[in-house]
């Protein structure tokens, strides 16, 4: 079993915040004060800690878990009142989660899960996307044929068909099924 641990720090002076969205004629944009799309913040800082698990048993089984908390302060533009106005760090998640689990089935033959949490979060008109999990599960089989390594995955993405955005206004596939063939010479 491996454990990892990492914090983060960004101190960053004269962010330039891009804010497309109050660019006078962007499509719904109402334009503020001459923003032309960018703006400069004097001081953000973004912050935050990643935790992950590995775990292996034998050759069988291996799983690993990860979360990822981030926080941010920024300092104030004089744009906070404008309804359309927002802050890039603000568009990111507080909380995240991913679980991966693989297991060997027969030789050379794994059974992978996948599942991933994403906690709520702002959007550029100052709503709130709403948090969401997914699972993905895939299978793949490497095999030797005449001296060549070949392999072939199947796999299907948000099985559980869940409906959420990862960007405001652009709803995911309800279903990703896929399949891929490789060779390595």
């Amino acid at each position: 079993m491996t454990v990892r641990a990492a914090g983060f720090y960004y101190d960053i002076k004269n962010f330039i915040n891009d804010n497309g969205i109050t660019a006078a004629g962007a499509v719904g944009g109402m334009g503020t004060l001459g923003s032309d799309c960018l703006y400069n913040i004097d001081h953000v800082k973004l912050y935050g800690a990643e935790l992950e698990a590995a775990i292996r048993i034998r050759d069988t089984f291996r799983a690993t878990a990860a979360y990822v908390y981030q926080e941010y302060e920024v300092d104030e533009t004089g744009f906070e009142d404008d309804r359309w106005t927002y802050y890039l760090p603000e568009l990111l998640p507080k909380h995240k989660v991913k679980l991966m689990a693989r297991y060997n089935v027969w030789e050379n033959g794994w059974l992978q899960l996948n599942s991933r949490y994403v906690y709520e979060r702002k959007t550029q008109s100052g709503e709130t996307l709403d948090d969401y999990i997914t699972l993905d599960m895939g299978f793949e089989q490497k095999f030797k044929f005449d001296g060549i390594e070949y392999m072939a995955k199947c796999f299907c993405g948000n099985i559980t068909g869940t409906d959420y955005e990862e960007i405001s206004g652009y709803k995911m596939p309800k279903y990703v099924w896929g399949f891929q063939i490789g060779m390595k010479f």
